[in-house]
């Protein structure tokens, strides 16, 4: 009895080992891009709020003027990577889809969403410019996810312009994984991508909600 019970913490410690290795390779960082997508990058800081991302807001810009938003859609920049060869046509396209829709849901609440360049319209523009798929084998125990391993996520430019003269309103960078206690993200291939693609969504919200706040103060 004994025997066994030590050949079986010899297995269960040689596959936590070999998990905990696989993890190290697999929660590598994202880079960030900067592609020349955006009109201008010279402007952008590191946001104080989330570490890692960086964003840029047009205290000079009249905000009161829009009332109205045209979404572009959504671009795909992938490099040849080992992550990004992950990605298929189909799965690139159903990522490009959900992050409009998400920020449709998410501006449409305070913008009219249009289909044309007009004088109180602002253009959205994003890129999709990297991703990392989950590696959902690592997520199947809380363990290894609250690790780091085999979290998913992807790289982003995104900005807000006016729609006829193109002055860059709002901009940001990033490139982030998603978080590990959310748990029930990595149990598909791109969940925690898509809750990235959520929250930069979220942000560009915050942005514009801050620009007419500081108007009004």
């Amino acid at each position: 009895m004994t025997n066994r019970i030590s050949i079986q913490k010899f297995v269960y410690l040689s596959l936590l080992t070999l998990v905990l290795l696989t993890a190290g390779c697999s929660s590598s960082k994202i880079n960030v891009t900067r592609t020349g997508f955006l009109n201008n990058y010279s402007n952008l800081e590191e946001n104080e709020k989330l570490k890692g991302l960086y964003d840029y807001s047009n205290d000079y810009v009249d905000m009161d003027q829009y009332s109205k938003l045209l979404i572009a859609p959504v671009q795909l920049f992938l490099d040849e990577d080992a992550e990004n060869k992950s990605i298929n046509a189909e799965e690139a396209t159903q990522l490009a889809d959900y992050f409009y829709d998400q920020l449709a849901e998410e501006l449409g609440g305070r913008y009219e969403i249009v289909e044309d360049p007009a004088e109180d319209v602002m253009l959205i523009r994003t890129a999709i410019t990297g991703v990392k798929p989950n590696k959902i084998y690592l997520n199947l125990h809380w363990s290894t996810t609250l690790l780091g391993a085999g979290i998913g996520g992807a790289s982003l430019e995104a900005e807000l312009v006016d729609s006829l003269n193109g002055e860059q309103i709002v901009a940001l960078i990033d490139a982030r994984k998603g978080k590990s206690y959310k748990y029930h993200k990595g149990l598909t291939k791109w969940g925690h991508t898509k809750s990235v693609l959520d929250l930069w969504a979220r942000m560009l919200v915050e942005s514009l909600d801050k620009l007419k706040d500081a108007e009004i103060n």
